[in-house]
């Protein structure tokens, strides 16, 4: 006679989700994430009220190393509050629907030795992104480069480091893969500009012409409070093939230095303009030798 399969007889302790999943079971779970839910906005709240306290400062530089290292740190503190309350709740939901959870347990530990032999690659980005914290390399809001991407930091966390560029494009890097870090924001910046003018210019006259704009310029209550000091001329930097290449530099608050930068150049402009100073374009002299003529194209002989 054959058996129908409801008449196989079963062997050991079988889970029935009808029985786990009762009401008072599915009250108790909702519960649980509820709380979870509300202790995660108490943590954020209560870390960014404590790390508020520390960005009261009236030098602009400090106050804005306070800001970043706060944001930063806020950033961090709610990634590994909600890392652990999610632990939790997983945990606290299975203890509810099992009786035991131990043999469970051990099986998560089991998994976790196979799984740390394939995922050291993950543990490379943790270390990584530790140390970058603990020495505070870079914090959100800065513009830096990472090897060959470079743009603003958007959010740091202890394994990846998320950019966004001029150009509006997200890049999401490993911390393990960051090698090198050029920050251009960090605690001040510098507008550097390189003026060209033409060769036939008297270069002594060109640099009083810059330094009495520059003064000008320092002297703008508009855009004083960008500067930590009066912007100088140090002289020429470059001898090019078609220009005269003239330094200007300027010591700004970080993140203003392209600002700084661009009314610089269209305040020389128009000075530029006004004292007849020529700004050069590229061009080629062909020379031919002494008492050389360049050959006439035939239709110009005939003419």
């Amino acid at each position: 006679m054959i058996q129908r399969p409801d008449s196989v007889p079963q062997t050991g302790p079988q889970f029935d989700w009808r029985e786990a999943m009762h009401w008072e079971t599915i009250l108790r779970i909702v519960l649980v994430i509820v709380i979870a839910i509300v202790a995660y906005r108490i943590t954020t709240v209560l870390i960014a009220r404590l790390l508020k306290r520390e960005i009261e400062e009236e030098d602009p530089i400090v106050r804005r190393l306070r800001e970043q290292r706060a944001q930063t740190m806020a950033s961090l503190l709610g990634s590994v509050a909600l890392v652990t309350i999610t632990i939790v709740v997983a945990l606290t939901v299975l203890d509810i629907l099992l009786d035991n959870i131990a043999p469970i347990l051990a099986s998560f530990g089991i998994l976790g030795l196979a799984f740390s032999f394939g995922a050291q690659s993950l543990v490379k980005d943790v270390i990584s992104g530790t140390f970058m914290l603990m020495e505070g390399q870079f914090g959100i809001g800065d513009v830096v480069r990472l090897g060959d991407v470079s743009g603003a930091v958007e959010k740091i966390t202890l394994r990846t480091t998320i950019l966004r560029d001029i150009e509006g494009v997200v890049h999401i890097i490993p911390n393990g893969e960051i090698t090198r870090v050029s920050n251009m924001t960090k605690a001040w910046s510098r507008a550097l500009l390189r003026i060209g003018v033409a060769y036939k210019e008297d270069v002594d006259h060109v640099m009083d012409v810059l330094r009495d704009e520059l003064q000008e310029f320092y002297a703008d209550p508009e855009w004083r409070g960008l500067l930590l000091e009066e912007p100088s001329v140090p002289g020429i930097d470059d001898m090019a093939d078609s220009a005269i290449i003239i330094r200007v530099m300027a010591k700004t608050l970080p993140l203003k230095q392209w600002d700084v930068a661009r009314e610089l150049r269209r305040r020389i402009k128009n000075r530029f303009d006004r004292e007849g100073i020529e700004i050069p374009f590229p061009h080629t002299t062909m020379y031919w030798g002494d008492g050389q003529m360049p050959a006439l194209h035939p239709d110009r002989d005939q003419s």
